[in-house]
């Protein structure tokens, strides 16, 4: 099976458990970090893993940087975030089972979508059955919580191990910014990491999109990255 994995051509950063900050969330990381070695891999149910955050809180990091890991390893993978399944069809899902890792994004999403949820309900069904890959999934609620019309769909997912995403300290956020700067040839000082994290929504992604910004209009003006030169640009 060859590899195939489907990450957002817009990531500007590359997105890899190094440039991931844990804060409390070492437990999963290191879980997720070890999932494709045989001799760590846990107890039997590691087979199936699910976690779950608000928006914005890093869960796609962290199922692009299995992803990215498991490349490295020579491991095949996919990624699949149900935000594009309007563009997709159901069948897709079919011989995913053969892949070593499969992930899925937002699967609130398939709230609505029955095909989809029996789709995602048969997947899980032959990844048990074959017993080959490691499956892992992400969502904005726990378990009991997701609003899905197939009852045996959640059942499904209890058969895994679930996590929380607990939410990073302002002070980790303004870590993540300054490491991501960093990356991008930026010097980025603490108290203009602490500035943007006071007055920009705290979300990572939003976040990082007014790191882009501050990006592009740093070359073309050739500025330093302080507090005047955030105000004017992001007009704060």
């Amino acid at each position: 099976m060859s590899k195939q994995l489907s990450l957002p051509v817009s990531l500007k950063d590359q997105v890899t458990f190094d440039n991931f900050i844990v804060g409390e969330n070492q437990q999963l990381v290191s879980h997720l970090q070890n999932l494709l070695v045989p001799e760590q891999s846990g107890p039997s149910l590691a087979w199936l893993t699910y976690f779950f955050a608000e928006t914005g809180l890093g869960k796609s990091h962290l199922l692009f940087s299995t992803c990215y890991l498991a490349e490295k390893n020579n491991h095949s993978c996919v990624y699949l975030s149900f935000k594009d399944k309007e563009y997709l069809s159901v069948e897709m899902l079919e011989g995913l089972e053969l892949y070593d890792l499969v992930c899925f994004d937002d699967v609130e999403l398939i709230e609505d979508d029955l095909p989809w949820q029996v789709a995602l309900f048969d997947l899980i069904n032959r990844v048990k059955e074959q017993g080959q890959s490691k499956l892992i999934i992400a969502g904005r609620f726990p378990l009991q919580s997701l609003p899905l019309q197939l009852p045996d769909l959640v059942s499904r997912l209890s058969w895994g191990v679930s996590f929380r995403l607990v939410a990073l300290e302002d002070v980790e956020r303004c870590n993540a910014l300054i490491i991501r700067a960093e990356q991008r040839g930026l010097s980025m000082p603490m108290e203009v990491a602490k500035f943007l994290i006071n007055h920009l929504q705290r979300d990572l992604p939003a976040l990082m999109q007014s790191l882009d910004k501050l990006d592009e209009f740093s070359l073309q003006q050739q500025r330093k990255l302080t507090i005047p030169f955030v105000k004017s640009t992001l007009n704060l």
